[in-house]
């Protein structure tokens, strides 16, 4: 996902299809997709600098296998402030800020996992801080890459189940590098995209691994008061840049974009998190 305002293409819509269709029809064939270039670290380095797991001492957040924790009904708020070039009043307009992100659905399979969430904080983005969330698909393979991808807004839900008979796969669309935002454990200096971007000497055009700390999120209502690994991930061009902070096991901290021209600027922190309860299994019994 190079960037969410650059993605709604033909192809990918496509791809878009099968993957909501599955959601309808959870024991419909998976294609593979071919694996995204990234360039970083050795794996052996970034397993010991980086896990997706919190530790399961008293008063600190669940275990996870995901990086983002993709259970039904759990949400994250935002709030911060929005910045743009008001025609009107010819001056530049400030208002504060606020968008939840929540999982409406979320299908496993043994390749993946997908979320449709709603309520991505880049939603705000060229905006004047009043909008309506879209529907996105949030996914994460058993190799750890994470992939987002937008819905398009006419997408015909009832029309899910002849997609997936008449349509042929376009899982490897959607798991593109075009859509990649990242594959974990993270550690500094680890890239994301394409060969040629990649190989940038300037870090610019992929997604990049800026930053790494160990920090404990006070600020933020539901997470727990103890030492968490954060990393900055950054998507860096001439016109515009986007930041994410992000948490193995609670997802996205903070989020800044920033557009170096006309004024459209967001940024935004993330003040509360409810994890949803994953759900309880069936045993079987009768009552």
């Amino acid at each position: 996902m190079r960037s969410l305002k650059n993605v709604s293409t033909p192809s990918a819509f496509a791809g878009v299809g099968l993957i909501l269709a599955l959601l309808v029809h959870p024991d419909a064939p998976v294609v593979v997709a071919q694996k995204p270039v990234i360039l970083r670290a050795s794996d052996e380095d970034a397993r010991r600098t980086s896990t997706s797991k919190v530790s399961t001492d008293s008063d600190v957040a669940p275990q996870s296998d995901l990086f983002f924790p993709l259970t039904p009904g759990t949400w994250w708020l935002y709030r911060g402030t929005v910045e743009w070039f008001d025609f009107d009043t010819g001056k530049r307009a400030t208002t504060n800020a606020s968008i939840k992100m929540q999982v409406e659905k979320v299908m496993q399979k043994p390749e993946f996992t997908l979320a449709v969430i709603s309520g991505f904080p880049g939603d705000l983005d060229w905006s004047n801080g009043h909008v309506d969330p879209k529907p996105l698909l949030l996914i994460e393979t058993s190799r750890h890459e994470i992939f987002l991808d937008e819905i398009p807004p006419d997408f015909d839900y009832s029309k899910l189940a002849s997609k997936l008979e008449k349509e042929a796969p376009f899982l490897d669309k959607i798991l593109s590098e075009d859509n990649l935002l990242f594959r974990w454990p993270l550690k500094k200096g680890m890239k994301f995209g394409d060969a040629e971007s990649v190989h940038r000497p300037d870090d610019r055009y992929c997604w990049v691994v800026a930053t790494q700390r160990r920090e404990i999120l006070k600020a933020i209502k539901g997470v727990p008061p103890m030492p968490l690994e954060v990393f900055l991930l950054q998507y860096v061009t001439n016109p515009e840049d986007t930041q994410m902070e992000l948490s193995p096991g609670i997802g996205i901290i903070s989020y800044q974009y920033h557009h170096h021209g006309s004024i459209a600027d967001t940024s935004l922190a993330l003040v509360e998190f409810h994890p949803a309860p994953p759900p309880i299994a069936s045993s079987g019994a009768k009552p």
